[in-house]
Parts: structure tokens; sequence; C-alpha cells
């Protein structure tokens, strides 16, 4: 009869292993570091070795959900295509039966000698890269403690009548019933491979029979897509996309299994002899197989990605989505992640400057709420992002990586306080609607028009720049900002020479010459936001678009 240890051991095995999937799954991360993006960019160039670089990352975090969320950091990033990632999406379905194998092979006895070797490797370290190797070897440990723990009781609980009638109920039902309650449990658990180790334990166990386990992997595979089906149905960007295929390759392969079940159930038995290796073998068979019927298929699954995601109205969508914890460990995808963010911060300060001309120049005084609202987002977006800055910069970065970050903490600050300024712009000219006498000649009306025209194409190469890591065209701003200055010199000394003839009132003058200090810095904080680009290629010795 099992008891409410054996209960509390299978329960403890099962949050174990999933413990330590998060924990090896981040120090190999961080052991790996910026390799890890070179190897997905290098592998996503051919599907045949995309689907192997996916296969053994995902082996060795033992999360396809880690391996998937890096390439949505990629793809966001530009630095991959959505059809170039989805083989290594295929590939990591695969490596994410690596732990299935290892549970069914009875790894759990080299459990206890790894957390030895693990905690010994951690406290002897001096050095973060070998205490992170450490920390990863515990953590595989973990999973292999949590794995006899969950066997164990497992066989344990095999004798308990109840809960042996509950699990008959369950399994010997509708097989609709066993994919579904397996989805919701992957779901749960937020883990696939902990998912289908508890399966292999409950084949092991006695509890569930083949074609019982079968169908629990198949509703594991489907659990694994609820989650970023979510996602799809937000639409509009490229993680939606990408998490559609991801079900579109659950369904079809889940499909294809329930409609040739009985052979999928025969090559299972032929694979070994006993249970546990079965329903591991059905596991790994099960996604090869799918992997490589949905491989021709990727085109289509992409291109009707592309029209769900163009059709569907986004769900409560979230500027910064990609800021993803996850991608934390993998620095030059993360800071890629910021990257993006501040481009789309500069595009915000590009709306705000160009509704602030139109309040000048078109008498659309109702703009300043939008640029309000512009600005509040903004400080919204800077301090989310730079709360995330911070969380990178405590990762083991290399010094190319740590000068990118620097650079970006610098050029997230330039944004904020340029959109600041472009506020009190905006202040400025509705108070003056407000204010009787102070209007601007038309002389006044075209030095303005300058300035805004000048900084209209330092906002467009600074974008450009960003969104390129493009240092050349960095060193472009500074020349247009030097122009900047040169017009507001002229203009201001042209306002003088009006001031003194009396041609302009001296409110309007006041007003002119706030304006002009604003826009000044404006583009003083463009040129900090080039300088800081440019700097970072430097400092880094790294190569640089030109």
């Amino acid at each position: 009869m099992a008891d409410m240890q054996d209960i509390l051991g299978a329960m403890g095995g099962l949050f174990l292993i999933l413990y330590g999937i998060h924990l090896s799954g981040v120090n190999i991360q961080k052991i790996l570091g910026s390799r890890l993006e070179g190897i997905l960019k290098s592998a996503s160039k051919d599907p045949a070795k995309g689907l192997a670089a996916g296969a053994l990352i995902t082996g060795a975090i033992n999360s396809s959900g880690t391996t998937t969320v890096m390439l949505l950091g990629l793809i966001t990033g530009g630095m991959i295509t959505l059809p170039a990632a989805v083989p290594v999406m295929l590939g990591a379905s695969i490596g994410s039966t690596a732990a299935t194998q290892l549970a069914s092979l009875h790894a759990d006895k080299c459990g206890l000698f790894l957390l030895v070797l693990g905690v010994f490797v951690h406290l002897s370290a001096k050095r973060k890269m070998h205490k992170s190797m450490g920390e990863a070897v515990i953590g595989l440990s973990f999973i292999f403690v949590g794995m006899g723990l969950l066997f164990s009781g497992a066989e344990a609980l095999s004798e308990e009548k109840t809960f042996m009638a509950m699990m008959g109920i369950l399994v010997k039902g509708s097989p609709l019933l066993a994919i579904t309650t397996a989805a919701v449990v992957t779901l749960f658990l937020q883990s696939a491979t902990a998912a289908s180790i508890l399966a292999v334990a409950l084949g092991a166990a006695g509890i569930i029979e083949l074609p019982a386990a079968l169908l629990l992997i198949i509703g594991v595979n489907l659990g694994s897509s609820l989650k970023v089906a979510y996602l799809a149905l937000r639409g509009g960007n490229f993680s939606g996309k990408l998490a559609f295929v991801h079900f579109l390759f659950n369904l079809t392969g889940s499909a294809i299994a329930l409609a040739l079940f009985p052979y999928f159930q025969a090559i299972a038995e032929m694979s070994a002899d006993t249970a546990p290796r079965q329903i591991a073998n059905a596991h790994t068979l099960y996604n090869i197989i799918s992997a490589i019927i949905f491989l021709p298929l990727i085109p289509a699954a992409t291109d009707l990605s592309c029209k769900v995601s163009k059709s569907m109205r986004p769900i409560g969508k979230n500027h910064l989505f990609y800021l993803d914890g996850r991608l934390v460990s993998t620095p030059s995808v993360s800071l890629a992640q910021v990257n993006r963010g501040a481009v789309e911060m500069a595009k915000i300060s590009f709306d705000m400057l160009d509704s602030c001309r139109e309040m000048l120049f078109d008498g659309k005084a109702g703009n300043i709420e939008d640029i309000k609202s512009g600005e509040e987002k903004i400080d919204l977006m800077t301090e989310k992002m730079t709360e995330y800055a911070i969380w990178i910069s405590q990762q083991n970065l290399s010094h190319a990586d740590k000068m990118k970050l620097f650079s970006l903490m610098h050029v997230l600050a330039d944004l904020e306080h340029l959109t600041d300024h472009i506020l009190a712009v905006s202040n400025i000219f509705a108070e003056m609607t407000q204010t009787e006498g102070a209007e601007f000649s038309e002389k006044a009306k075209r030095d303005l028009t300058a300035i805004f025209g000048k900084l209209k194409i330092m906002q467009n190469l600074v974008i450009k720049a960003l969104r390129e890591r493009n240092w050349k065209l960095a060193g472009e701003i500074k020349d247009h900002e030097n122009k900047v200055d040169e017009i507001i010199k002229k203009v201001a000394d042209s306002h003088e020479r009006r001031m003194r003839s009396g041609a302009c009132s001296p409110l309007a003058g006041k007003y002119y010459m706030e304006i002009l200090y604003n826009l000044e810095r404006v583009g003083d904080y463009y040129d900090d936001i080039a300088f800081a680009i440019t700097d970072s290629f430097r400092k880094s010795g790294s190569g640089a678009r030109k």
C-alpha cells in the first residue's frame, strides 16, 4: 500500500526533475554564451544542419521551450528568417526526447555521483565559467535523482487500488480524454520533458499499458504547443508566426499517429522488450518521423502562419513581449532584444517629433495628447528595458558584449531624455495657442522648418544605425548635428536682430528661444546616440557593417 511518504516522494521527484531541467539549462546557456547564437545562425542556413543543431542543443539543455525562445529572439532580432528557424525547432522536438531515453535506461543510478561531482566543482571553482559548469552538473544530477524518486513513488502507487481505479478510468476511457489530460499536465508543468518522463514512470510501474502511454505521448506533444498557440493568436509578430508553425507541426504529427495508431503501437513493441524502453523509443520515433514528414511542408506552413497572423486581431499586445527572461543566459540574443526595444523607442520619438511639428505648422493642437502618451510609453519602456539590461549584466559577458550592453544603456537613457525635450517643445506650442500675441513671423517659421527637417534626417539615420548596428551611418549623424548647431546659431542671431528692431514681440521671443534650446538638445542627444554606437564597436574591437 502506498502511503503519504510515497506520494510525496513521487511528487518531489517530479518537481526535482523540473528544477534540474531549469538549473542545468540556464548554466549550459551561460557556458556556451554567444556560441549558441553562432551555432543556431549557422545551422539555420541548411535544413538538415538545423534539424541536427536543434536536437543537440535541446538534448543538452533538456528544454525544447528554451530552444524555441532563443529562436524567437534571433528572429525578432532579424538574425535569421522564419522559414530558416523551423527546421531547428523541429530538431528541438527530437532533442527533447533525450531525457526520456535516459529515464528508460535507469540513468537515475548516476544521480548521486553527479551530485557529488557537481558540488565539488562548484565549491572549488574560482572562475564564474567553472562554477556554471558545476551548477550544470548539479542540475543534471537533480534530474536523475528526481527520476529515481518518481519511479519509486510510481511503483508504490501501483499497489494503491483507488489510484489504479482512477488511472483506469483515465486511460481506458476515450483516447481523447487521455490526450487532453496529458496536454493539460504538460501545460501545468511547463515542460514536455518532465511530462514524458512521468509517462515512462507510469509505464514502468505497470500503471498504464503501452497503448495508453502512446496516447499520453501524443498529448504531451500537443500540450507543448498550447502556450505558444496563444502567442500565435496575438499575431502581428514573428513569435506568433513561429508559435503557429509549432502548433501545426504537433497537430500534423498527432493526426498521423492517431490515424496509423496500430502501426505506431506495433513499431513501439518491436523496438524493445521492456515497457519503459518501448515508451521512450516511441517518443523518439514519433518526433523523428513527424519532423521528417513536416520538413517539405515548411513553406506552406510559414505562408499559412503569415496569413493567419494578418487576419487575427492582436490580443492585449505588449510592446515588450520579446524581453523574455529565458534569453538572458544567451547574452548575444538578449542584447538583440534590447536593441530591438531601442529601435522601437526611436520610432516612437520619430512620431512624437512629427506630431510636434504638425502642432506648429498645421495647427493640430490635439496632437499634444498623443505626444504625452508617447512620452509615457517611452518612460515605461526605458524602465523595463533597463531592468532587463541590468539582468543581462549579471551574466558571463564577453568584452564585446559588455561594450554593446553599455552602449545600449546609454542609448536608452538618451532616447528618454530627448523625448522629454520634444514634449517640452509641444507644451510650449500648446501654451502659445492659449496666449494672445504669441505668434511667430513667417521668417521664424521657415527657420524652424529647416531645423525640424535636419532633425528628421538625424532620426532616420539613428533608427537605421540602431537596427543595422551600422557605425558608418552613425558617423553621418555627427555631420548633421553640426549643421543643426550652425542653423540654430544663425536663427538665434537673426531672432536677436528682429528683437532689437521691434519686429518680434518679447513674449513670442521668449517662447522662440525656449523652443530653439529644446530642439538643439534633441539634436545633441541624437549625436550622443551615434557616439554610443560607434564607441561600442571601437572598444569591443568587433566588426561593423559598412
